[in-house]
């Protein structure tokens, strides 16, 4: 970006930054203060991976509601474990979240479930724990992508350079938020990773 060092270009392979930037027709950039560390030392790139990776969570948590729905229809499974009652008496926000969107898509008028009206008066026990068990195995997943998604918003919508300056109190401090364990532990963690 400054035309030092060597870069890569599909143009030209790995060449001298300057003649990479001109071949291109673009001139280096002129850094201010605070910008050349600000490109190098932060959380910038491990935050916006860590984004990459919950978004693309999110999608397949989604769908696996979808597809555990559909394999509960499959097997003539019963939505007697999802019920709102049930939810109810263990709240997990995740939980309670899967349960009511599993009934949706099995209860919805558009499209009626001809397995949930064939188990209306059903006197069935209980399906396999596969089948009655997606609220609470689905749910901690969705509660932790929550979590996550927390903590990265918190990332993106904050000053992580050094040093820290405070024009009005006239003040600098040289601090650690630059420090990339936020973003990188929640990555380790969660598994979260771009395929």
């Amino acid at each position: 970006m400054i035309g030092e060092g060597k870069m890569w270009s599909p143009k030209s392979g790995w060449a001298e930054a300057k003649f990479v930037l001109e071949s291109h027709g673009l001139t280096p950039i002129k850094l201010k203060p605070k910008e050349g560390i600000a490109l190098i030392n932060g959380t910038q790139l491990i935050a916006s991976l860590g984004c990459e990776a919950l978004e693309r969570s999110e999608a397949i948590a989604r769908q696996a509601d979808v597809v555990a729905a559909l394999t509960l229809e499959v097997m003539k499974g019963t939505t007697r474990a999802f019920d709102s009652k049930v939810q109810e008496v263990r709240p997990h926000k995740g939980q309670v979240m899967v349960a009511r969107r599993m009934r949706g898509l099995l209860h919805s008028e558009t499209y009626p479930s001809e397995v949930s009206e064939s188990h209306r008066f059903c006197n069935r026990v209980q399906d396999a724990y596969t089948l009655r068990c997606c609220p609470q195995v689905h749910g901690i997943v969705n509660d932790t992508l929550t979590f996550v998604r927390s903590v990265l918003a918190t990332e993106l919508n904050s000053a992580t350079d050094n040093p820290m300056v405070f024009a009005d109190m006239n003040e600098i401090f040289s601090a650690g938020n630059f420090h990339g364990e936020y973003p990188a532990k929640l990555q380790l963690r969660n598994g979260l990773e771009i395929a």
